[in-house]
């Protein structure tokens, strides 16, 4: 699980646009990110390891954005991961070839302006100003 973490640490390093794609836009994607939208659909139905591949990564994944996003406690904000899940499993739905690594950034891009800035857990924004993000 730590190997894990600290791999999507440094994939969410290296997946920022501003500094971290290569001259053609493009970047390493390694693990379930790698994988696409209809393998996330697919483990969710098998459940046991192939659900739990694509759990860790996304905890990694979300563990990761938290460290690496200046003025980011916690991505998720109000939500519950489990609302979170249910979110990916409708964009997936919606994109089954994309990879999904991509649904991810997506989810990051929703949740943005409701995560928690600080410990003190109050949200950017309120749910509110953004509409319902993942529900």
């Amino acid at each position: 699980m730590k190997r894990l973490i600290i791999g999507c640490f440094i994939l969410i390093m290296f997946n920022q646009q501003v500094f971290a794609r290569d001259f053609e836009g493009g970047y390493a994607v390694y693990g379930a990110g790698a994988d696409s939208c209809k393998a996330y659909l697919d483990s969710m139905k098998a459940g046991g390891r192939q659900q739990d591949y694509f759990i860790d990564w996304t905890i990694g994944y979300l563990t990761a954005f938290n460290v690496i996003m200046p003025n980011t406690y916690n991505i998720l904000g109000e939500s519950e991961f489990a609302e979170t899940q249910g979110w990916l499993q409708r964009h997936c739905n919606r994109y089954p070839k994309q990879l999904y690594i991509n649904a991810l950034i997506k989810l990051t891009e929703v949740l943005y302006p409701l995560r928690y800035q600080s410990g003190m857990k109050k949200p950017a924004a309120q749910l509110k100003d953004v509409g319902k993000a993942v529900k």
